[in-house]
């Protein structure tokens, strides 16, 4: 199999056109003014490639002699440390302490680089195929179900260049807030991240873009920038990040992995501890297992040993991860909802996603849970079946009752209540106001009932996006049907 690495050869052009710039020696003088626009063109203007241009030409001109060319050899280094070359910056670390060994302080300095520098990863090309769609139940050791996860990956375009998009979602449905969407850009060969989107209820909300000569993360507290690192990864993608090494038993690797919700970066070590067979909803497979330790936690999860290298275990926490199926999904495709035995049935939009939650001792209810993704609604629709179903005013009504006794100052608008049809049957609608974690939000609420059984699609929203929104919301009640 074809292996990636992600080392990165100086560019060969840069070195040709610094050649080009002056020919024959130049004075120290000379030296020293170029030195200065070299730091000025790689510290201040920022320009990695010309700041590289000029040191090469000064380590060229001066003959790998002096001051000015140990102080460009250095420089050198550093640049390439920031775009990402680290082989490459760590030979012009090991150059500087071989020719220059009279500068001591330099040579010192290349010496830390070099000491901590991070070890080269070695990846195998992506082993999953365009829209590839995985679901995973959360659980507890107990066996109780609390949540399901969603892992993703297709093929985009983005700026005309082949690009990964790796997605996660998740929803702990014992909580309303613990639910969120993360979606990373990578390139297809080295696995480096482009940038990042992550959103969620308890965490808040993040965007990062990674640079060649820094990282920038977006939080609502504000934007700040973190030095680039060759070794540092999406947190986001780790779950596809991992199917990519060369997992054998023995095999141990480190890198560093960004928390888009902290902003700041933390080490992990990946050690593969044995081979051995694992059973999940998905199927049975033959697994590596995989030791996860990012300091204050350790994770343990199972790859298969198969080409696809699937996730198909994690245990964290107190909490079991399980591959319960595996399929493809395309982003332009719709998802159908709906169950057959209370008789309805409906779609979701493009991008949307859902979790089924039923109960054996309550055969006459059950919950759908449904996923945007941006992360900005919770949705869900309640389904009940009733031997003596009251009138759909008066349900609505009582339904109205409940929301203003559960929810902080419930209040529903004025003029909102609608009474109108939702696929050519009765139905009732509703907006309320109200305060959620001390931020004003609204609940959009529709009720209708398909023979004796009602459903209740509930929406919420922070206020600013509900406009937005709402066709989006009325769409996905509207397609609801009778089977």
């Amino acid at each position: 199999m074809r292996k990636t690495s992600t080392r990165r050869m100086i560019p060969t052009l840069l070195l040709f056109a610094a050649s080009l710039v002056v020919a024959g020696p130049i004075e120290a003088a000379n030296a020293s003014t170029l030195l200065e626009k070299a730091l000025y063109t790689e510290q201040t203007v920022g320009d990695l490639d010309a700041a590289i241009a000029l040191y090469a030409q000064i380590i060229d001109d001066e003959g790998r002699r002096g001051p000015h060319a140990a102080q460009a050899q250095y420089h050198l280094g550093l640049c390439l440390l920031k775009q990402g070359s680290t082989a490459d910056a760590n030979d012009a670390f090991d150059t500087l302490i071989r020719t220059y060994p009279d500068q001591a302080s330099l040579v010192a300095q290349a010496r830390q680089q070099l000491a901590a520098a991070p070890s080269e990863l070695t990846l195998d090309p992506a082993p999953w195929a365009d829209g590839e769609f995985l679901t995973y139940h959360l659980g507890l050791p107990t066996g109780r179900r609390v949540g399901i996860l969603f892992q993703m990956a297709h093929a985009v375009q983005v700026d005309g260049e082949d690009t990964w998009q790796l997605e996660v979602r998740r929803l702990v449905a014992n909580n309303a807030d613990n639910y969120g969407v993360s979606r990373v850009l990578v390139n297809p060969d080295s696995q480096r991240p482009l940038r990042s989107m992550f959103r969620h209820g308890l965490l808040g909300n993040a965007d990062v873009r990674y640079e060649t000569d820094g990282v920038v993360v977006s939080r609502q507290a504000g934007e700040h920038r973190l030095a680039h690192s060759p070794a540092l990864f999406d947190n986001e993608q780790a779950l596809h990040l991992l199917r990519t090494l060369p997992l054998e038993p023995g095999y141990r690797a480190e890198l560093s992995l960004l928390l888009p919700w902290t902003g700041e970066a933390t080490d992990a070590v990946i050690e593969v501890t044995d081979t051995e067979p694992c059973e999940v909803p998905a199927g049975a497979f033959e697994c590596h297992v995989v030791k996860l330790d990012m300091g204050k936690m350790v994770q343990t999860l199972w790859y298969t040993t198969s080409p696809e290298r699937y996730l198909a275990r994690v245990e964290a926490s107190g909490v079991l991860v399980e591959l319960a199926e595996i399929g493809r999904i395309a982003l332009d495709e719709t998802v159908p909802f709906g169950m057959d035995d209370f008789g309805f049935g409906g779609s979701l939009p493009a991008g949307w996603l859902l979790d089924e939650r039923r109960s054996a001792e309550r055969v006459n209810s059950a919950l759908i849970r449904f996923l945007d993704p941006e992360a900005a609604v919770i949705a869900a629709v309640e389904i009940n079946r009733c031997q003596r179903c009251p009138g759909l005013v008066e349900s609505t009504e009582r339904e109205l009752e409940g929301a203003i006794g559960r929810f902080e100052g419930f209040a529903m608008r004025d003029g909102s209540w609608t009474e109108r049809a939702i696929g050519g049957r009765a139905a009732i609608s509703f907006i309320g106001d109200y305060v959620r974690n001390g931020e004003p939000w609204v609940q959009y609420r529709l009720y209708t009932f398909i023979e004796n059984v009602r459903l209740e699609f509930i929406f919420r929203t922070p206020v600013g996006r509900f406009e937005q929104l709402r066709p989006t919301l009325d769409a996905i009640a509207e397609s609801v049907d009778q089977r």
